[in-house]
């Protein structure tokens, strides 16, 4: 990903001039003005950033350029929000016009990183330090305003020499290009896709992950993209839109794991796994006692959501499905287990023709895959359009 290949969306001709002064450190492809915009062309851009006034927040064309973004490409962490101007406001303000902004997108974008910034301090620092200003001029500006450590404000022919180059601090544009430069090395490092929408997947050993991490994204089609790391990578969590934990039943072994996931991706979109459950018949409970009493004690750690699997049902459900194997072989596996309502164990033999129905219901990934969203696409898996729609 280049930053080069970026574009910049602003509401007012200052913030074009601004950035049109700050370009030979922001390396942007292209800036435009709001109204003169091309909806349809975003998505060629590795990296889009909307530099959004206080004012205009939440507007009818701001929420349509991301819908349109999110028609072709699903990775949301390519989408920078900057509400410009913020030197116009006090620390207050700027809370309240950043939880609008959230809330204007609430349905399209989860949890997005909103940096608050003013591109025409930068500007003018950047005109100071090449000779365009002087110091004469800032003080001539009414909105050139430097804050003391007491809390006071200097402007006017109290500023000095030295208070000039505060205002690149103040702008705040010099950290957010900081971190697009990171942001831009990062992604590369964890394998983002921009074209879909990216989930993280980790988990202790021994639990199935690399099966689920498969399994997901043999089923979801071509709109997500599943990559398994180790727990020391979880920093990379903030380049993806979501992530998977995966655990087993003996979850009271990773209970630690859990904790340090949940402190370290605060704010990140994430789901509980809890694979295997076909074991349960090994633990002295019954099913459903099992299971939720597992999902009372994560939940002490997480309100995100939880599911029960069995990533080998799921498998021979495909299996199965793709012509692999046949009904027979679920009936002679005895590891495959199927329960009624009670608990109790069923007769394959006699529940002959319903074991693929069996299988994909004990499995759990139908709700699984709901939560995603992407039953349309688990339709490719399937090769009898009749058998999908019992199930679907």
């Amino acid at each position: 990903m280049l930053q080069t290949n970026s574009i910049w969306i602003v509401e007012s001709k200052r913030q074009l001039e601004s950035l049109q002064e700050l370009k030979p450190k922001l390396h942007y492809k292209e800036v435009v003005l709001e109204s003169e915009c091309d909806i349809e062309r975003l998505p060629s851009f590795d990296m889009i950033f909307f530099l959004l006034t206080p004012t205009q927040i939440g507007h009818k064309f701001f929420k349509k350029a991301v819908e349109e973004v999110f028609k072709v490409r699903k990775n949301s962490k390519t989408i920078f929000l900057a509400i410009d101007d913020c030197h116009r406001l006090d620390d207050e303000d700027v809370i309240k016009v950043t939880l609008e902004l959230k809330a204007s997108i609430k349905d399209i974008m989860k949890n997005p990183t909103v940096f608050k910034v003013s591109s025409y301090y930068a500007s003018l620092h950047h005109q100071f330090e090449r000779g365009q200003l002087t110091l004469e001029d800032l003080r001539r500006n009414r909105e050139v305003m430097v804050p003391t450590q007491d809390g006071d404000m200097i402007m006017g022919k109290k500023l000095q020499g030295d208070h000039p180059a505060m205002l690149l601090e103040l702008s705040k544009m010099e950290q957010l290009f900081e971190l697009v430069q990171q942001f831009s090395s990062g992604i590369r490092n964890a394998g983002i896709d921009v074209a879909k929408k990216n989930w993280l997947v980790v988990g202790p050993d021994r639990t199935g992950k690399s099966l689920l991490t498969n399994l997901l994204q043999q089923s979801v089609g071509e709109n997500n993209h599943f990559v398994e790391n180790d727990i020391a990578e979880v920093d990379l969590g903030k380049y993806y839109d979501g992530m998977f934990v995966i655990f087993d039943l003996e979850w009271d072994k990773y209970s630690s794991y859990l904790e340090k996931i949940c402190t370290s991706t605060v704010g990140s979109e994430k789901m509980i796994i809890v694979n295997k459950v076909d074991d349960f018949m090994f633990f002295d409970q019954s099913r459903d006692e099992l299971l939720k009493e597992i999902k009372t004690k994560i939940q002490s750690y997480t309100s995100d959501p939880i599911y029960f699997v069995s990533a080998s049902y799921y498998q021979q459900y495909i299996k199965l499905l793709q012509g692999e194997i046949t009904v027979d072989d679920i009936i002679a596996d005895p590891e495959i287990i199927l329960v009624d309502p009670l608990n109790f164990p069923i007769n394959k033999v006699r529940n002959k023709t319903e074991l693929s129905q069996l299988l994909l219901d004990q499995s759990g990934f139908i709700q699984l895959l709901q939560q995603i969203g992407v039953m349309d696409d688990a339709r490719e898996i399937c090769r009898d359009e009749e058998i999908f729609s019992e199930y679907f």
